[in-house]
């Protein structure tokens, strides 16, 4: 995803974090601050660094855990995403992403979670427990959990959210997960949509306020050790990766996390039913199919430029 920056406020701050790539269009020295602060939350959500306080809820075995405020609002946020989606989106399936291949950072390959050995394929995000009034959580017994794409996308809303007031007009971009808040620049944030390998922008979109997020099947990819290859949009139905004929999926929501959520529908369930899905809940959202094919909701063509 890009963003067209020709109007102020300028791009001021870009670099890896969470994987990622993120970009931050704010003026100079809120900018600074909000980096420092995707830094933070980075240290807190990572399954690749054993001090997070996903790393230690994963090792946990159950037991409760104290971790910050952040981190715990991430939680909430994922058993929502969970039940919104019809679990079409789903944090605890890192056993499964593991045992596909997926156990270490594809940026710092000596980065590797650990997995206890009785770790479940997947559970209810619903059942985990968090306390905020203590500060602790604690996930289901065998529960591991990847915060993966929503904790892109909630970094952003958090990022936009508390630095909106002092910036008075923000976007934050966080590998493919987007949100602006504050006063727009003439004509809304223009923002151009990507085909699913990236090579090229298909569309340009324009966005007032909210969130946009886009998830494609091409992007990260390895060769497992029996030849095959895989990717990380794992299909909870199947626990193996989606393979609904869907490359991509871009959605347009009130925040970061929610576009980021509802962009794995179509992974795990066929077009027509995620395109309804999307109508029910009011999204604008463009699927592309495995033959190129676009498929869009009604809401779609209401803010491309």
């Amino acid at each position: 995803m890009a963003v067209d920056l020709t109007a102020p406020p300028r791009l001021v701050a870009e670099g890896p974090v969470m994987g990622s790539t993120a970009a931050i269009a704010a003026p100079d020295s809120i900018a600074r601050q909000a980096f420092v602060r995707l830094r933070e939350l980075e240290a807190r959500w990572s399954r690749f660094l054993p001090t997070s306080d996903i790393s230690m809820l994963n090792q946990a075995g159950g037991r409760p855990v104290h971790i910050s405020s952040d981190s715990i609002t991430l939680l909430e946020s994922a058993a929502r995403a969970w039940l919104v989606t019809d679990g079409a989106f789903d944090p605890t399936m890192l056993g499964t992403l593991a045992s596909l291949g997926y156990d270490r950072s594809r940026d710092e390959p000596r980065r590797q979670s650990e997995i206890p050995a009785d770790a479940t394929s997947r559970s209810d995000p619903t059942k985990i427990l968090v306390d905020r009034e203590t500060s602790r959580a604690a996930l289901p017994p065998g529960t591991v959990i990847d915060p993966g794409g929503i904790g892109k996308g909630l970094a952003a809303d958090l990022i936009a959210e508390e630095f909106c007031d002092e910036a008075r007009s923000i976007l934050v971009e966080i590998g493919g997960d987007l949100r602006v808040a504050g006063e727009p620049p003439a004509g809304g944030w223009q923002v151009d949509v990507w085909n699913p390998d990236r090579i090229e922008p298909i569309h340009r979109i324009a966005i007032e306020s909210g969130g946009v997020a886009s998830s494609s099947t091409l992007l990260r990819r390895w060769t497992r050790a029996e030849g095959d290859s895989a990717h990380h949009i794992i299909d909870p139905r199947t626990l193996i990766p989606s393979a609904t004929g869907v490359v991509a999926c871009t959605v347009i929501a009130g925040t970061a996390a929610w576009a980021e959520a509802f962009t794995k529908v179509p992974f795990s369930r066929p077009i027509r039913t995620a395109l309804d899905q999307y109508e029910h809940h009011g999204l604008a959202a463009l699927i592309i199919s495995d033959d190129g094919a676009q498929h869009t909701t009604s809401s779609w063509k209401d803010f491309l430029r």
